[in-house]
């Protein structure tokens, strides 16, 4: 995964919430595509453009929520929805294209005390100043290439769930921690902490069968899997990928 920042407030902020793009969003650079444009129906909750994230606010760079992502990624993405489809499951997006700006910002929260700080749920038993050089915040992100995609699974036909305000430890239980699906998947999305890799024996049967069969669909279609974090995938044959971008999600 490896991933200032101040509350928006009037229309942008209704904006956010609504999930509406605003009027007048600048064209996005060549190779780029808004994912609600191509495929509506994938559910989205990019949790950046909230304040129900690790840095307990909104994230520089993400003025909008909806997912960005190069047309390549979206196709492939769209045939891993329709892959799982057929099993009856279907996919949620949490983070898509990431802009540099936005990293940068991580890195300015860790070092920075006191401030808005969700660790009791994000990284609970990890020191902020720790999570560095534990590896869960990096100082580069492949999701600023515009490829990389944070996802996790649905049942087909689940209705949809708002974004959480407030929760339990994300590697806690599955009824106390935040709640994005009606699967257990081991803890929730951006979850640092050790039950987040892939193949943790400590997570339940159900979960490990949830994970396998995201992480097989998103193969499947050409992404590879971090194995560190079971929701985190990047496209293999990725357009830019030695490139970053910082323009800003409208």
């Amino acid at each position: 995964m490896p991933r200032g920042i101040a509350p928006c407030v009037g229309l942008a902020a209704s904006l956010l919430v609504s999930g509406l793009s605003p009027a007048k969003a600048e064209p996005l650079p060549t190779g780029f595509v808004r994912l609600r444009e191509l495929a509506p129906a994938i559910a989205q909750d990019i949790r950046y453009a909230t304040p129900f994230n690790f840095t307990g606010t909104v994230v520089p760079g993400y003025d909008h929520a909806g997912c960005v992502l190069t047309r390549a990624a979206a196709e492939a993405l769209i045939r891993a929805e329709k892959r799982l489809a057929r099993q009856g499951y279907g996919l949620k997006l949490f983070d898509c294209y990431r802009p540099v700006r936005a990293v940068a910002a991580f890195n300015d929260w860790v070092k920075r005390p006191g401030g808005q700080d969700l660790g009791r749920i994000f990284h609970p038993g990890i020191a902020r100043g720790d999570l560095v050089a534990k590896g869960y915040i990096a100082a580069n992100s492949s999701h600023s290439r515009g490829s990389t995609i944070d996802v996790g699974l649905l049942r087909a036909g689940e209705a949809a769930l708002p974004t959480p305000t407030e929760a339990g430890p994300c590697d806690g239980s599955v009824s106390t921690r935040p709640r994005e699906s009606n699967l257990d998947l081991g803890t929730s999305f951006d979850c640092f902490s050790e039950r987040s890799a892939l193949g943790h024996p400590g997570i339940t049967a159900e979960a490990r069968r949830n994970r396998a069969i995201l992480a097989a669909a998103m193969s499947a279609e050409g992404f590879r899997g971090y194995s560190k974090e079971w929701w985190h995938f990047t496209l293999a044959k990725e357009p830019f990928p030695k490139t970053s971008f910082d323009f800003v999600i409208e």
